[in-house]
């Protein structure tokens, strides 16, 4: 049998085994319980929410939505009264992950980073520390990666580390620490790929992650030429961005499903509107997310005055290709085609173009 193979069987049995032991432990159980019982709660109160029939009977359902900080005391006293027991790694994966806001979560941090630095079945927590401060967490994921013998793990920690240090080359630093940022950033990513190709984290293939991650540092950057978008409209007319070479041109990812551009679409109708009137060289195109009978009715609610291209869902194609992360999203492109500001806003614009 070759050595790879039989590599490959043994750590398979170790991690089975690890997940076998924290299944079966009491304490597993036990915060398994917990975190249970606060689920059915939260069920249950937003089944009441659905089933008001007033806007003051719902009101008063989310006003009484169960908090998690009972439960979080529940499951660390928990994990701290068998502080050994594989079990625990549920109690911690769940602080982390679902009950951030709380002190006992800190605490959970330095179990992570110490007891279970070297456990399976923490990468869900892991993966979740690239949206804590890099200066709380930088030090237990390095942790992490250099002693936790599992790929997942590894994995996690690695692209923690890598949207941490992206995050950094992204946000306009000077350029010594924005290339030293960059640099670290594809480093991790690039580690993923080549060393840890087949992990999956909560069912997503993370090399994937890391890949598209790669192609946004490289080609959706300030300063480099946008990618050209080529699709249909609701009416199935095709049209592409570079019919607007010459222009500047806003995109805004949006969708009528996104809570948080609601209130940004009247702003970008006026903008357009302002364009207008002034005759400036300006083009707003939307990339809609709904599908096709959503994003009707969507336009006609939010009385949308520009053009956009229907992209069916929030993974359809050219969503998949700007690696859209939030909603909505902004850039502008200039006349070049190349890419003036990132995941901007419309007052950002406004001020770029006030000279026009």
């Amino acid at each position: 049998m070759p050595r790879f193979l039989i590599f490959f069987l043994l750590s398979l049995v170790t991690v089975l085994n690890a997940q076998s032991d924290l299944t079966r432990s009491p304490v597993h159980l036990q915060i398994r319980t917990v975190i249970d019982e606060y689920e059915t709660n939260v069920r249950a109160n937003t089944q009441k929410i659905i089933a008001a029939t007033t806007e003051e009977e719902r009101a008063r359902y989310r006003s009484t939505v169960p908090s998690a900080a009972p439960y979080a005391t529940r499951v660390l006293a928990i994990i701290e009264a068998s502080p050994e027991d594989p079990g625990g790694i549920t109690g911690i994966v769940w602080l982390i992950t679902q009950a951030a806001a709380f002190p006992e979560s800190q605490k959970a941090f330095d179990l992570l980073s110490t007891t279970f630095a070297a456990s399976a079945g923490i990468a869900p927590a892991v993966k979740s520390l690239e949206f804590q401060p890099l200066e709380k967490v930088e030090s237990i994921l390095e942790t992490i990666r250099q002693k936790n013998p599992h790929a997942e793990e590894k994995a996690a920690a690695l692209y923690a580390l890598g949207m941490h240090y992206f995050r950094r080359f992204d946000a306009g630093l000077s350029p010594t620490e924005e290339e030293a940022a960059k640099t670290r950033s594809m480093d991790c990513f690039q580690e993923i790929i080549s060393a840890h190709g087949d992990v999956k984290i909560q069912g997503f293939p993370i090399a994937e992650q890391a890949g598209r991650m790669l192609f946004e540092m490289a080609n959706l950057s300030a300063g480099s030429p946008a990618p050209e978008i080529e699709g249909q409209d609701l009416d199935g007319q095709t049209f592409k961005l570079s019919d607007h070479r010459g222009q500047y041109v806003v995109l805004i990812f949006w969708g009528g499903w996104c809570h948080a551009c609601h209130g940004v679409l009247p702003v970008v109708n006026q903008f357009v509107t302002d364009m207008k009137t002034g005759g400036k060289p300006v083009t707003v195109l939307g990339i809609n997310t709904d599908i096709p009978t959503e994003a009707r009715k969507a336009y006609a609610d939010y009385q949308v005055n520009f053009r956009n291209w229907s992209d069916g869902t929030t993974s359809g194609p050219i969503t998949t290709l700007f690696n859209l992360r939030n909603f909505p999203t902004l850039y502008l492109i200039g006349p070049d085609g190349k890419i003036l500001l990132k995941q901007t806003s419309i007052e950002a614009v406004r001020e770029s173009l006030k000279g026009l």
